[in-house]
């Protein structure tokens, strides 16, 4: 089917040494790096659906010595999300120790792990729908309906005597508050998780299990039953994992545990995995129903641009809308699919573009269907409004009841949608999303490539499948100035934010701190409004310098600042963590603690395809009071510098200047002194040699002064005083002497005496 789409590539299309370039070192280095990669190329890829009705095992093949796009994935067989431990004291004493890290896996499979269920064990169903939760309180209804849970006692001062109480009242199995250690109690922070307490001996005290380690046993499992049909030596727990997460699983305590309980896997949108399941060409009759639908719309359309003939390019990237299903929720997402590639069956279209994602954690996911798909009607309006519409839409589910009711009110919602009435609703097979973790899991490990044209012309290899995420959730922060008192959220990534995003740096300083809390932010000043803005504003100018000093200490240790996410469009803020007090650093003077108020950090909070945050604070933590004095010597540094800077380069100047007025005074007095001392000769008005000459003996002007007048016997004068100046050596002129005679007649003395009239 992919080679009859319109525009599909046909094959390298190159010589052998193209093909050999696929063989290079790739990986997606946002979830792996090449040495794991490279340590990991000679296992298969192991795929769950864990979070599926009937949850799958695939597998994806070792990558081969040489390039084989032919690579597909297989389906192992169905998983049971559960795990059942014996009731005896043999059992209790493997799992105690397999806990502690003193048993292996093997040990615990052969003494303590059921394969059926019944009164003599105990099975903890589910376990990766409480991954990373921290209280109770905070766990959705549906998934603490179908648990043994015991409600945590609201006073935690009385932590001990509740263990206590609730140690000699357990009798199986119960679900409730602890924390990470399993020993102490839980203190409302980020040490506390939800726990099972199983007791499989009655003689013996209650052993706390994490769902993060029972989840892993039935992951192991998974990697187990791929080994029997690879029939490797290898150890399956060394088998590299691939998982898909649905949207609403997808934020940061659950990825948290996910990451720090299975590390080294690779972590994809469960919608996503399912696209790629259900775009892939099957091997046998019948025809994938998908596929053939993008080729009659691409040839339509193809047709038509070429009839109008307008000398554009024929530019189509389908939309598809995917909606899936299982017991614990529902999702929508609407992902633009585009760069064909006939020659990679497991990856025929090369680029993901996700544009939104609506999802809803619930037991009664078909009455959210409807809401789902207006809601991803509005957005693709909003974010794509050049669009229209989705080639078809797909439903997927791994259970055939789920799958069929899915379908049925896919197309009863489609028709309240203008535009949306007549595309198609398109089931996709049982096993899509495992076999489409399989395949994204073999692209992230490098196992499947593609050819690409660089900028420099020549051909490149990349992964075969290119992912453009959007945020599952929402992030945003929450920050408080007084005791008790929360500004609203600042949202920082919005649903539907092109991930990974960030670093987004917040400037947090306590004199921002101040002013909000002199001038009465929340009470006499809306949050949100300019007048707060302006009044914050002149309060800044009280509160910075020295003066401020005891203002913003006072400030820096009341502001709190708490990180939130929103997992759902329609759900309230979850906190992510505990209160911080990012402007306040702890010193210790003896054994005692002491907080000092800081001035100045920045925050930084990025976040990833998955839903993780990453966050941190960039800056030095420096108390107000030595802020003061730093910024002071700064203010004095920087002056003093550009001080220095001005008298640097001034001088270099003022030196240029010098030395080319002393040159040109000494040309002019050279050329004087040739005037004079050699009248006529060839240097006596020869500018160009007068200027070498002083060039020649430039910081040594008296020595040629000196020469000249050894040579010449005629001193060396500025050049103004050569009019002034007589040669004593010269002839004396004959003075021609005027004989008058004194004896003068009458006569002459009139005509003297007229003439002096």
């Amino acid at each position: 089917p992919g080679a009859q789409i319109p525009g599909a590539t046909s094959g390298l299309g190159g010589p052998p040494g193209l093909c050999a370039a696929l063989g290079a070192d790739l990986v997606d280095k946002n979830q792996l790096s090449m040495r794991q990669a490279k340590n990991m190329s000679h296992l298969p890829v192991v795929a769950i659906d864990i979070y599926g009705t009937d949850p799958m095992v695939a597998s994806f093949p070792p990558k081969p010595e040489e390039p084989d796009l032919s690579l597909r994935a297989t389906i192992v067989g169905k998983l049971q999300a559960e795990v059942s431990f014996k009731k005896n004291e043999e059992s209790h004493k493997v799992l105690r120790k397999y806990l502690s890290k003193d048993k292996s896996y093997e040990d615990l499979k052969k003494s303590s792990l059921s394969a059926s269920n019944g009164d003599e064990v105990i099975t903890l169903k589910k376990p990766h729908q409480w991954m990373g939760m921290r209280r109770l309180q905070d766990t959705p209804d549906f998934v603490k309906d179908n648990n043994h849970v015991v409600k945590a006692s609201s006073n935690n001062t009385g932590g001990a005597i509740a263990a206590i109480s609730e140690e000699a009242s357990l009798e199986c199995l119960h679900v409730t508050n602890g924390t990470l250690d399993g020993l102490s109690a839980p203190k409302e922070d980020d040490f506390d998780r939800v726990v099972y307490k199983i007791r499989l001996a009655n003689s013996k005290k209650a052993l706390t299990v994490l769902p993060e380690e029972a989840t892993n046993l039935i992951l192991a499992m998974a990697q187990t039953s791929v080994a029997r049909k690879n029939a490797l030596e290898d150890d399956p727990l060394d088998y590299p994992l691939a998982l898909a997460l649905p949207a609403w699983a997808c934020h940061d305590t659950s990825m948290e545990a996910w990451m720090d309980s299975v590390p080294g896997a690779v972590f994809f949108q469960r919608s996503i995995a399912a696209l790629c399941g259900a775009l892939l060409p099957p091997l046998k009759e019948p025809q994938n129903a998908l596929l053939t639908r993008i080729t009659n719309v691409t040839r339509a359309l193809l047709s038509e641009h070429q009839r109008r003939n307008d000398g554009t390019e024929f530019d189509y990237e389908p939309l598809v809308v995917i909606a899936g299903i299982t017991n614990d929720g529902i999702e929508c997402t609407a992902v633009q699919i585009s760069n064909i590639q006939e020659n990679i069956p497991s990856c025929v279209f090369g680029n993901y573009k996700i544009l939104c994602n609506v999802s809803y954690p619930t037991v009664s996911g078909l009455e959210k269907v409807e809401d789902c798909m207006q809601k991803v009607y509005n957005i693709i309006g909003d974010v794509a409004p050049e669009l229209d519409g989705p080639v078809g839409i797909v439903s997927y589910a791994t259970n055939k009841d789920q799958l069929s009711g899915l379908t049925k009110k896919l197309e009863s919602s489609r028709k309240n949608l203008d535009t949306w009435e007549k595309v198609p609703v398109l089931p996709a097979r049982l096993d899509c999303v495992a076999t489409g973790i399989a395949i994204l899991g073999g692209v992230t490990h490098g196992r499947l490539a593609r050819l690409y044209t660089a900028a420099s012309g020549k051909p490149k290899p990349a992964l075969a499948l290119q992912i453009s995420n959007v945020a599952p959730t929402e992030v945003g922060v929450r920050m408080s100035y007084k005791k008790g008192v929360w500004a609203p959220v600042k949202t920082i990534f919005a649903f539907d934010r092109r991930v990974p995003a960030g670093p987004y740096g917040i400037d947090l300083t306590a004199a921002q701190c101040a002013a909000y809390l002199q001038v009465g932010a929340g009470d006499q000043y809306a949050w949100d409004s300019d007048e707060l803005t302006d009044a914050v504003d002149t309060a800044l100018k009280d509160i910075e310098g020295k003066e401020g000093i005891p203002k913003r200490e006072v400030a820096a240790l009341a502001f709190k600042i708490q990180i939130v996410q929103r997992l759902t469009r329609d759900s309230d803020w979850v906190n992510v963590g505990g209160e911080t007090m990012p402007l306040t650093k702890t010193e210790y003077e003896g054994e005692k603690e002491k907080l000092i108020a800081c001035e100045h950090i920045v925050l930084e909070l990025s976040v990833n395809s998955t839903g993780a945050i990453t966050q941190s604070l960039v800056g030095k933590l420096e108390s107000v009071v030595q802020a003061v004095v730093t910024s002071r010597n700064s203010k004095i540094r920087y002056w003093i510098g550009i001080i220095l800077a001005i008298a640097f380069f001034g001088g270099f100047l003022l030196k240029s200047y010098w030395e080319e007025s002393v040159f040109e005074r000494d040309t002019r007095r050279l050329l004087e002194y040739y005037k004079h001392a050699m009248p006529g000769s060839l240097s006596d008005g020869d500018r160009q040699n007068a200027r070498y000459l002083v060039w020649k003996y430039r910081g040594k002007a008296k020595v040629l002064w000196r020469r000249l007048e050894k040579k010449y016997d005629i001193p060396v004068l500025m050049a103004h005083e050569w009019e002034d100046w007589v040669d004593p050596n010269a002839k004396e002129e004959e003075e021609i002497v005027e004989e008058v005679d004194l004896d003068l007649d009458e006569q002459d003395d009139e005509d003297d005496s007229k003439i002096d009239l």
